[in-house]
């Protein structure tokens, strides 16, 4: 399932604005209003222009600070007598004034149209640049709305204008617009392209910690964090947070903290990520920026929904669409669609998902985007929950066009996943083989595509330390000369005999040190080749270590397929009992790439990632608790693979017989070192125990036969107590490996 759409928070988007700073926040409404509006219409009778456009302006800033309604009256009461106002420009500015406050308020179709109304009034006044920066503004609402190619045409009307006039902020601005329309577009290197070219222009004018930059910041970090650059992009983002903290910006610490979320989601850390949403809520209390309002609560529909809270997300999706809906937030509305598509799939309601997941589709005018082809393959995969395989096929393979032109690689792996099951489905078992192949491939290269770049950076330090040794030595060279030019100065004042003595001893010492520096060369060079074909060899083992995981990952997922097929209880139990020792031995191999150490598994992680694994294997509606109690142990491939595969079956057989006559128990894993070499491995339940004449020698169960012979591959001892509940101790020493 695709649960990775977001709601992109774009903080400046760098609307044209004739004014130049924010007033302070007061009662400024109440108290002083409706003297500049007295003081305005005064310098209109004056004939006052420059005067009143500057009043205008001080209102604006206010309303941009405030967002009072009262100043929303003002300018729509203004502009209802427009006919007692003989000057388009200062029309203009009232036109534009209300469009950057609806902008503001989140009123995106009233803004536009207060930007048209203003491009119209300027044009009049022969205001070319100011034409160009309306132009710009309404490609912004554009973009809101989901009209991207629109949005580009109009930025790119008004770049020449910007050109002529010199005009770097507005050129700024509108660099980083069609960078953000291309990002919405997921054409991720011309965004960022348009980026780089914005970074030089605000670096010609701006000071460092202006609050420009975090607008672009933010922005920028979107498009790295998309591009799975996300230490960059993290880094990114920090700066922006640092420059709003020193400027006591609340509201955009708000929306950092919103991002700073995300972060937290893609790692895991829900914790983090909750508080880093509490800490943006208490920035917005109160607040009159709906738009962010309505984004924080998109945030949180995103969080609850991870959590599994679906309730909760429901509620949040209902009040983000209450802002977005209403105000032409196309895209937004569409992903908000989406998510309501994912809590009904996680609900088991197939049909209701692939209707919201369809209306997210209506909301896209662009097709050709990474959001698009995730809901279509969501679509495709509800299709497959109801084994209506046809359109499901259908769907998926549509998305796959999509994330192939897009070059997306972990969308092209899924959706190969997903054409795999459809696939077995219908029966076509060779096709379902071939796409679980192609799903591996794909995995293969967003691996290899790590290990390029890690190879890349080994032999650019490699190269980088030989050039060292180069300048070390023609450094040792120089030195050397200097001291022969020392000596030969010396030899003037000595006599001819000690000149011979002294020549003798020099030419000795220098031979010496020429043959101890030539061996400390060769020395030094050899081990950063041996260094280097170290490291080479070891990202070798850890790719080798990756495809037999990969190959093992194929055979279970076949047997997870074949199991789906099967109606005998027997059969289905057999199947799924290989399926997990399968995946016992590739938890195995996945550890070993994973880890710096390639001969060591972590046994205290891998028993935790397989209790995981098993409880999902065997999940019923009792509550059934595994504790584990695994000291930090680190043992070699040789004992854990055996060690693991006695784990797994003694965990199965307990979550599979020890509770049939009760509805909760526990089960516990204990492995511990009691004494250095020396481990003990405990599984024990308090569940009904084991027949009291078990004979393990003669036993008929293939589980307790593997648990035998595992035993004494590792030369352990195996003790089972069969009341109360069933407890299996095995103790061993860990085997030397042979030289």
């Amino acid at each position: 399932m695709n649960h990775s759409i977001k709601i992109c928070l774009l903080l400046l988007l760098g609307i044209f604005n004739c004014s130049q700073a924010f007033g302070q926040r007061s009662t400024w409404v109440e108290d002083s209003l409706s003297i500049y509006e007295k003081t305005f219409w005064i310098q209109v009778k004056a004939k006052e222009v420059d005067e009143a456009k500057e009043t205008l302006t001080y209102i604006e800033n206010q309303g941009i600070e405030d967002l009072d309604p009262k100043i929303f009256d003002f300018y729509k009461r203004t502009i209802d007598s427009e006919e007692e106002i003989p000057y388009p420009q200062l029309l203009a500015s009232l036109h534009s004034g209300l469009g950057v406050l609806e902008f503001y308020r989140g009123n995106i179709n009233g803004s536009k149209e207060a930007f048209k109304n203003a491009k119209e009034f300027f044009s009049k006044a022969d205001m070319t640049k100011q034409v160009a920066g309306m132009v710009m503004n309404i490609g912004i609402m554009l973009e809101k709305e989901g009209h991207y190619d629109s949005a580009v045409l109009n930025y790119q009307e008004a770049l020449p204008i910007f050109e002529k006039y010199e005009d770097t902020p507005s050129l700024a601005n509108v660099k980083e617009n069609i960078g953000l329309a291309y990002f919405r577009q997921s054409q991720l290197q011309t965004a960022l392209d348009y980026f780089m070219e914005t970074e030089s222009l605000l670096n010609s004018y701006l000071d460092s910690l202006e609050n420009r930059w975090i607008g672009f910041y933010m922005n920028k970090y979107m498009v790295l964090n998309d591009m799975n650059r996300h230490e960059v992009g993290l880094q990114v983002l920090f700066k922006a947070l640092r420059i709003a903290e020193h400027n006591e910006n609340q509201l955009v610490i708000a929306q950092i903290n919103m991002k700073l979320a995300d972060v937290y989601d893609f790692k895991g850390e829900k914790e983090k990520q909750y508080k880093a949403l509490m800490a943006s809520s208490a920035y917005l209390k109160d607040s009159k920026n709906l738009s962010t309002v309505a984004s924080l609560d998109y945030s949180l529909l995103r969080y609850h929904f991870g959590a599994a809270n679906l309730d909760s997300a429901i509620f949040y999706a209902e009040k983000s669409l209450e802002f977005y809906e209403p105000n032409g937030y196309m895209k937004e509305v569409g992903n908000i669609y989406g998510m309501l598509g994912n809590v009904e799939f996680e609900k088991e309601n197939y049909r209701e998902a692939i209707l919201y997941f369809q209306r997210a589709l209506e909301k896209f005018t662009d097709q050709n985007t990474v959001q698009y082809a995730g809901y279509l393959f969501n679509i495709g995969y509800a299709y497959n929950k109801l084994g209506d395989y046809r359109p499901a096929l259908e769907s998926i393979e549509r998305s796959l066009a999509i994330r192939k032109e897009l070059k997306q690689l972990t969308g092209i792996q899924e959706s190969y996943q997903g054409l795999a099951e459809t696939y077995q489905g219908m029966g076509d078992y060779k096709n379902a083989f071939d796409n679980l192949t192609l799903y591996q491939t794909y995995s293969d290269s967003v691996f290899n595509e790590t290990k390029n770049r890690q190879l890349t950076e080994l032999e650019t330090q490699y190269e980088t330390e030989k050039k060292d040794q180069t300048i070390t030595a023609l450094e040792t060279e120089k030195e050397l000369q200097n001291l022969r030019s020392q000596k030969q100065e010396a030899q003037i004042y000595m006599s001819i005999s000690g000149l011979v003595v002294l020549l003798g001893l020099s030419g000795l010492f220098f031979s010496q040190a020429k043959s101890r520096k030539k061996y400390n060369k060769e020395l030094e060079i050899k081990n950063l080749e041996i260094a280097k074909q170290n490291a080479e060899r070891e990202l070798l083992l850890k790719e080798i270590h990756h495809r037999v995981k990969n190959n093992l990952q194929i055979i279970s997922s076949l047997l997870s397929m074949q199991t789906r097929s099967l109606k005998d209880a027997k059969m289905i139990d057999a199947m799924k009992e290989s399926q997990s020792r399968v995946k016992t031995m590739a938890l195995i191999h996945e550890k070993l790439y994973q880890y710096e150490n390639l001969s060591k598994i972590n046994m205290q992680e891998y028993m935790q990632q397989l209790s995981d694994f098993l409880t999902q294997t065997y999940r019923s509606e009792k509550q059934i608790v595994i504790n584990i109690a695994a000291q930090d142990i680190n043992l070699d491939m040789d004992t854990a693979i055996p060690l693991g595969l006695i784990t797994n079956e003694l965990l199965s057989n307990s979550l599979k017989y020890a509770f049939e006559d009760s509805d909760f128990g526990e089960i516990n894993i204990i492995f511990s070192e009691k004494e250095p070499g020396t481990y003990k491995l405990q599984v024990k339940d308090t569940g009904k125990g084991l027949d009291a004449n078990l004979d393990i020698d003669n036993t008929k169960s293939l589980g307790l036969k593997l648990v035998r012979t595992l035993t004494r591959q590792i030369n352990g001892q195996l003790k089972i107590i069969s009341h109360p509940g069933a407890t299996f101790e095995i103790d061993f020493r860990e085997q030397e490996i042979a030289a």
